[in-house]
């Protein structure tokens, strides 16, 4: 059974909630990422665009990323972060390691993890990712009405 983070935020909880989105078509991502405390309370929020991900996978890795390099540069401390890519969040918490290009990236993100010592990351079903869901999807969208630049 997979556990998930819906039930451990309390209302005073810091989280960070990160996602992706695959354009194939034009080689871009869309990324967004939303800092909230408890469920509702959106502290801020940002979305990205950037040159493509081969995979999803590693889409949701530039999101995770992104994500905890904002919170680094914005001084937030979130005590949780969640993705909605089940197989990330089991690689960078678990002592998975290869020799490939995403283990590099998880490799990465443990790093990253030593700036926020009492955050964990978390899988979160899509379904309640909704917010950083829907500012990767508008990246991509804004760029194809020519709003939106490269990072």
């Amino acid at each position: 059974m997979v556990q998930f983070g819906v039930g451990i935020i309390t209302e005073d909880s810091p989280a960070l909630y990160v996602d992706a989105a695959l354009d194939h078509n034009n080689g871009l991502t869309g990324i967004g990422f939303t800092f909230k405390i408890g469920h509702h309370e959106i502290v801020a929020s940002e979305n990205r665009l950037l040159l493509g991900a081969s995979t999803p996978i590693f889409a949701e890795g530039q999101a995770l990323l992104e994500g905890i390099s904002w919170c680094i540069e914005s001084q937030l401390q979130p005590a949780f972060i969640f993705s909605d890519c089940l197989n990330l969040v089991s690689k960078v918490n678990g002592d998975w390691q290869d020799y490939s290009a995403l283990s590099g990236l998880v490799s990465q993100f443990r790093l990253f993890f030593s700036n926020f010592l009492e955050a964990s990351l978390k899988y979160l079903p899509r379904q309640f990712n909704i917010d950083a869901h829907c500012l990767a999807k508008d990246a991509i969208k804004l760029r194809e009405e020519g709003r939106e630049e490269l990072f």
